[in-house]
C-alpha cells in the first residue's frame, strides 16, 4: 500500500476544491453557499497539506489498527505535521487559526442559521484563506491559482455589502445568539494572540471590499472593541485547536507512575503503591490513547505522550472501579496470549 499518496494527485484534487469553493460563492442564487465553501475551502487544505506531506515523503495515514480501516489525516492533523515542512516566508501561526475558525464555523453550522448578517465573517475568513491558499500553491509548489480563474466578472447585488468592522463592533451584545458571541470571543482572542506574538494579522482576517483589494488588516481595526465586551468562551460552540502536543501533551508513561504527589503525579492509588500495570489497565480499559483530550499518539516512531488530565483521571477512579478495570484487564491479557498460542 501507498502510504503517502500521490502528491500530482492531491494538488490537483486540492485546487479543485478551492475553485469548487470559488465558483459556489458567487453563484447568484445558492441556498447553502456559506456552509459549503467552508467543506470545500478545508477540504482543499487538507488536500494540499496531504500534498506536501506525500512530496517530502511522509506518510498521510494514521498507523493502522487492528480490525480497523486505514484511515487518512485530519486537516488539523496534517496541518501539525506538515509544520516543518512549511513555505519559508508564510507565517504558520496566522494561517492555522484562520482554518480554526473556519473550522469552528463547519462544525457548529446548526447554531448560525438565524444570525442575520453574520455571513460577512465568514466572507472575510473565507477570502483571507483563500488568498492564504494562493500564496501557499505558489510558495510550496509553485502553482499559480489565479491561472485557473477567469476574474472579469460581474458584481450583481441588490444591496451594498456589510462592512464587518461596522457589524462587529456596531450590534449590542443583546442583539447576538450565544453561538455568535462566542465565535466573535475566540476571533478576538486570536487576533490579541497574534498580534501579541508579532504574527501578521492580515493572515487570520483582512477585510477585502468588492474590488477585491486589501484595504485593512483586522489587527488594526476596532473590531476587539466591539468583541472584547461581549461573553468569553463559554457558549454553545465546540471550539478544536491544534495545538503542539509538546505543550498540550508533555508527559510519558515514566512520569506518571510512581512520583511524588507534590509533584501533581501519581505514587498510590487506594492504599497501593500505583505502578506501570495499573496505567496501563486504566488506559485500556477507559480507551483513553483514542481520547486526545488524554493522549497523543506520534504517527511514527511509537510515540505517546499524555495530558496532565490524566493525572486528574486516574486519581478520580473508586476503589471498586480500580478493582473492576484490573480484573478485566488481566483476561483481557489472557485473552490476548491463548490467541497467539
Amino acid at each position: 500500500m501507498n502510504y503517502r499518496g500521490s502528491h500530482r494527485k492531491l494538488f490537483g484534487n486540492a485546487k479543485a476544491a478551492m475553485m469548487a469553493a470559488i465558483e459556489i460563492y458567487n453563484k447568484p442564487v445558492f441556498q447553502y453557499r456559506d456552509e459549503c465553501i467552508v467543506i470545500l475551502l478545508l477540504n482543499a487544505w487538507e488536500l494540499a497539506l496531504k500534498g506536501l506531506l506525500s512530496q517530502k515523503k511522509q506518510s498521510i495515514f494514521y498507523p493502522k489498527k487492528r480490525k480497523q480501516p486505514y484511515r487518512t489525516l485530519s486537516w488539523q492533523d496534517a496541518f501539525t505535521k506538515a509544520r516543518p515542512h512549511f513555505p519559508a516566508g508564510l507565517p504558520y501561526s496566522p494561517i492555522q487559526r484562520n482554518l480554526e475558525l473556519l473550522g469552528t464555523y463547519r462544525d457548529n453550522t446548526v447554531h448560525f442559521y438565524n444570525a442575520k448578517d453574520f455571513g460577512v465573517v465568514l466572507y472575510a475568513l473565507a477570502q483571507t484563506s483563500i488568498k492564504n491558499f494562493r500564496d501557499f500553491l505558489e510558495a510550496a509548489f509553485s502553482l499559480k491559482l489565479e491561472a485557473e480563474i477567469n476574474w472579469q466578472l460581474l458584481p450583481l447585488g441588490i444591496k451594498p455589502p456589510i462592512d464587518i468592522v461596522s457589524y462587529i463592533s456596531g450590534k449590542s451584545s443583546a442583539r447576538m445568539t450565544g453561538a455568535v458571541r462566542q465565535f466573535l470571543s475566540e476571533l478576538a482572542s486570536a487576533v490579541a494572540e497574534l498580534r501579541d506574538a508579532g504574527e501578521d494579522t492580515g493572515r487570520l482576517l483582512t477585510v477585502f471590499n468588492v474590488k477585491l483589494e486589501s484595504i485593512k488588516k483586522i489587527g488594526d481595526a476596532d473590531v476587539i472593541v466591539g468583541v472584547t465586551k461581549v461573553a468569553g468562551v463559554e457558549g454553545p460552540l465546540t471550539i478544536v485547536r491544534t495545538q503542539d502536543p509538546n505543550k498540550t501533551h508533555p508527559l510519558r508513561q515514566k512520569d506518571i507512575v510512581g512520583q511524588k504527589d507534590v509533584l501533581g503525579k501519581v505514587e498510590t492509588l487506594h492504599g497501593n503503591r500505583f505502578t506501570s500495570y495499573m496505567f496501563q489497565a486504566i488506559v485500556w480499559k477507559n480507551d483513553l490513547k483514542n481520547n486526545p483530550q488524554y493522549c497523543w499518539q506520534a504517527d511514527e516512531g511509537g510515540l505517546i505522550k499524555y495530558s496532565n488530565d490524566i493525572v486528574t483521571f486516574v486519581k478520580r477512579i473508586t476503589a471498586s472501579d480500580l478493582e473492576a478495570t484490573l480484573t478485566d484487564y488481566r483476561h483481557h491479557l489472557r485473552s490476548k496470549t491463548r490467541a497467539k498460542s
